[in-house]
């Protein structure tokens, strides 16, 4: 079985890769997936956890290897991957939920970073095409 420790550390070692924004919006999301699953002990719903998180960190490993900071700015990054629609329409309605409030929490972030930049970057990410999708609750 996976560490659960070491598996959340190497997260969020590998966010500070990304920009602010969305390290920001990553780190909340992985604190609150392990929060909630911290009192889970049974192995049906701990396993494919550990094996989506697991798949995720080196999915953004690779993405995040060889950018440097500079290009990590813009908001193109190259990070994440396309969702297939017809994993979406398989969502049951709370996981759609909290797929739409993280698409609204990356716009949120990317607006206030363009209010910050002096408006150099509008518009939003959109989760449905490019995201960097952490897997969903078990």
């Amino acid at each position: 079985m996976v560490n659960a420790k070491h598996l959340f550390r190497n997260i969020l070692r590998t966010h500070r890769r990304l920009p602010q924004e969305m390290r920001f919006v990553g780190d909340q999301y992985v604190r609150a997936e392990f929060r909630s699953h911290r009192a889970v002990t049974d192995k049906r719903f701990l396993e494919p956890f550990f094996t989506q998180w697991t798949s995720y960190l080196d999915l953004l490993k690779e993405q995040t290897r060889d950018l440097s900071s500079e290009r990590m700015e813009g908001s193109s990054t190259g990070i994440g991957k396309h969702l297939d629609a017809d994993l979406i329409e398989r969502l049951d309605d709370d996981k759609a939920e909290q797929l739409l409030e993280l698409h609204q929490a990356s716009v949120t972030s990317e607006e206030e970073a363009a209010k910050n930049s002096g408006g150099a970057k509008q518009g939003g990410a959109n989760v449905s095409s490019n995201a960097s999708a952490p897997p969903k609750r078990a």
